[in-house]
């Protein structure tokens, strides 16, 4: 293995240490992003280089020691300089006395999302982030509930799990699903101090039905986009077990069976294949965007739309195929990373010198978050709805930023009427 290589694999090992020990303490969603970042930007690659899929597309464009003699380095300044800013709140142990009395709460933000979910699809297509922030409020609220003395009230946690899950089911899309049961584990696991060895069960069984959805989702969304009017529970159900026994849940993926809708587990794993493809491209074909893209996200991320007309839409295919080359169908979108998008900026040594400013900003972020909420900690309870895309390590920055200041502005424009109105009286 390459010297790089191993160092990234070693780093992410610590990352994933610094994760399950935090775990029960408090809210490691940095750790999370760290984790998350390091399997697809190195973990996924390192098996696709040692037992490639042979597709042509999905493969890595450049050879192993060019692709991690920059993405190693970025990584690792990334998680240092996350981790040694966060280190002030990082062993803050959370309380669950923080959460228990605050039913009042949990209430109204029950009713904003249960509301949202129906006066989103018939509001202005402008209001539909706006709206789609709100409905996450009730997730919210289930969290603060499930720390509730009245195990009748706990019963709306997991019956938000039960939600989320049925709504994934009814459009085929897992990603809120899968984030958000990630997010109430570890508010679980505050409650509940689970053990090591039960953390690590844990984590196997959430990769098997992970490994288990990535081997179906593609059949079972074709099926549900076609227009199944069947019960979809039962289909879902039928292609789990059909997956189970009679193919194996690591049933490797042949050339013949390999599509753009039917990809292997480590192809979607594997961030690498487009991050190698930005590095093949790139200074090669295109020439350094030289910060545009950052710009333009920033730009975009501030400024509403009524205001800036022409700003950068959030969404993976014009910037995907600008960076790789490579081109995409009408409706499909890829995101490029944001490892990917500093490379394609600034080149290897600036974008490794960028990505420890990202990771420095990130971490700032959620020291401000912290320090302001260390007065109302049940106030906690939003940083899974703040941090909610900027987690997934195949975004970029303009879906990032978006996401994360326009949630930092509902969260505390929530805030502060709630606590104007005297609503904050907790009992």
């Amino acid at each position: 293995m390459e010297i790089w290589s191993l160092t990234g694999v070693v780093t992410v090992l610590f990352v994933f240490y610094k994760f399950i020990k935090r775990l029960g303490n408090t809210i490691p969603v940095l750790e999370l992003l760290l984790l998350i970042a390091g399997l697809q930007w190195i973990i996924g690659p390192i098996i696709e280089y040692n037992t490639p899929s042979f597709h042509d597309r999905y493969s890595m464009y450049v050879v192993e020691p060019i692709y991690m003699q920059y993405v190693v380095p970025a990584y690792l300044v990334f998680v240092c300089s996350i981790l040694f800013i966060i280190s002030k709140y990082s062993n803050l142990i959370i309380s669950i006395n923080s959460f228990i009395r605050h039913k009042k709460l949990a209430y109204v933000l029950l009713v904003v999302g249960l509301l949202s979910d129906f006066l989103g699809p018939i509001l202005p297509s402008a209001l539909s982030f706006f709206f789609y922030l709100l409905s996450n409020f009730k997730f919210v609220g289930a969290i603060i509930l499930f720390f509730s003395n009245d195990k009748r009230l706990r019963i709306i946690f997991y019956f938000s799990i039960l939600y989320l899950f049925y709504n994934s089911l009814q459009n085929a899309l897992f990603h809120d699903f899968i984030l958000w049961s990630i997010f109430f584990y570890m508010f679980w696991a505050i409650k509940y101090k689970p053990s090591i060895r039960t953390i690590l069960y844990t984590i196997i069984l959430g990769v098997l039905f992970l490994i288990t959805l990535q081997s179906i989702k593609a059949a079972y969304r074709t099926e549900i986009w076609k227009g199944y009017s069947g019960n979809k529970i039962e289909l879902f159900l039928g292609l789990v077990l059909d997956s189970i026994f009679s193919e194996g849940l690591f049933a490797e993926i042949s050339e013949v069976n390999v599509s753009d809708t039917s990809i292997g587990n480590n192809v979607r794993l594997n961030q690498g294949w487009i991050i190698s493809s930005i590095m093949d491209n790139i200074p090669q074909k295109q020439d350094f965007l030289e910060g545009e893209t950052i710009s333009n996200a920033i730009i975009s991320s501030i400024f509403p739309r009524f205001l800036l007309p022409d700003k950068e839409t959030a969404g993976g295919k014009k910037n995907f195929e600008l960076f790789t080359g490579l081109q995409l169908g009408t409706n499909t979108s890829m995101g490029i990373s944001i490892v990917g998008e500093s490379y394609g900026n600034f080149g290897v040594t600036y974008g490794i010198v960028f990505m420890s400013f990202w990771g420095a900003f990130l971490a700032l972020i959620w020291n401000r978050l912290f320090n302001f909420f260390l007065d109302n900690l049940v106030y906690l309870a939003f940083i899974p709805l703040i941090f909610l895309q900027v987690i997934k390590a195949e975004t970029e920055l303009v879906v990032v930023l978006n996401h994360l200041f326009k949630s930092l502005i509902v969260v505390f424009l929530f805030i502060f009427i709630y606590t104007k109105y005297s609503f904050n009286k907790s009992y």
